[in-house]
């Protein structure tokens, strides 16, 4: 197998790219004269966005340590390799689902937002009345970011190669990307999106998406869905995620807290067998 790229060392790097934005940010008060009346102003912004981005920078580092982990047990996973034609047409139909945004909805969001700029640049005083420019810059880039950028980068990460789906109990690499849970309900399904029917080894978690944390369900297309031994290996998959995911359920529900521990053993309460 050709070697996999961790799909967490971009969001490492972007992270930490806006790190170095929060950085300059905050330096420009010191190095343009006629903004340094403003400089607490710079400096909290700056600040704001070093914080989030070295959070961020931590967390996509944790999970790029995860998936070399992952990558590391491989070989007890089940593997699916494909032919390019047809990953690419899969992935290219799923795409056009994929893709919910629109140059339309683009000029709305800026218009919104030039509206807001322009009622702060009346409302605001003299030496105030920059700060609509910032809004209208910075909410400008970011809605660019969300309805031009971030759908398309769906495709860019699905066709990295090589093109495999490699499929564990507890986590995933499926379409370039690295999926992780702690519970998720998996099925063996046709996919048709009116063009294709494909059958798929459907995925449904909850993770931390653009818009939140949800449940999203991902798709790993079965290479050869005629073929009855790879079925039934991909049912045998199916049936030790659920498992897994119901192991940790009941886990949960009987865990008791520390602090409940702590109690039962200041009054002298035997533990439950369960523990």
């Amino acid at each position: 197998m050709e070697h996999i790229i961790n799909p967490e060392k971009q969001n490492i790097i972007f992270a930490l790219l806006a790190a170095v934005l929060g950085i300059i940010v905050t330096i420009i008060p010191f190095v343009i004269v006629t903004v340094a009346a403003y400089q607490f102003y710079f400096a909290y912004f700056g600040i704001v966005i070093i914080v989030f981005a070295l959070g961020f920078a931590f967390f996509y580092f944790r999970r790029y340590k995860q998936f070399d982990s992952f990558l590391e047990k491989k070989d007890e996973a089940l593997i699916w390799k494909y032919e390019e034609e047809q990953y690419t047409a899969f992935i290219g139909e799923l795409n056009k689902i994929q893709k919910t945004s629109s140059k339309k909805k683009v000029w709305i969001l800026l218009g919104i937002e030039l509206v807001i700029a322009v009622l702060l640049f009346i409302l605001l005083s003299p030496e105030m009345k920059w700060l609509s420019v910032l809004f209208l810059a910075f909410f400008g880039i970011v809605s660019m970011m969300f309805t031009l950028y971030l759908p398309m980068s769906f495709k860019y990460k699905a066709m990295v190669k090589p093109y495999v789906t490699i499929i564990s109990r507890d986590s995933a690499y499926i379409m370039g990307r690295f999926h992780k849970w702690t519970k998720a309900q998996a099925k063996i399904k046709n996919f048709d999106n009116g063009e294709s029917t494909y059958k798929v080894l459907a995925i449904n978690y909850e993770a931390m998406t653009r818009n939140g944390r949800l449940f999203q369900e991902w798709t790993a297309v079965i290479p050869e869905p005629e073929n009855r031994e790879m079925i039934a290996s991909a049912k045998k998959w199916v049936d030790r995620i659920n498992k897994q995911s119901r192991d940790h359920e009941i886990f949960q529900r009987d865990r008791i807290s520390y602090s409940e521990r702590l109690f039962n053993k200041v009054v002298g309460k035997k533990p439950d067998k369960k523990q």
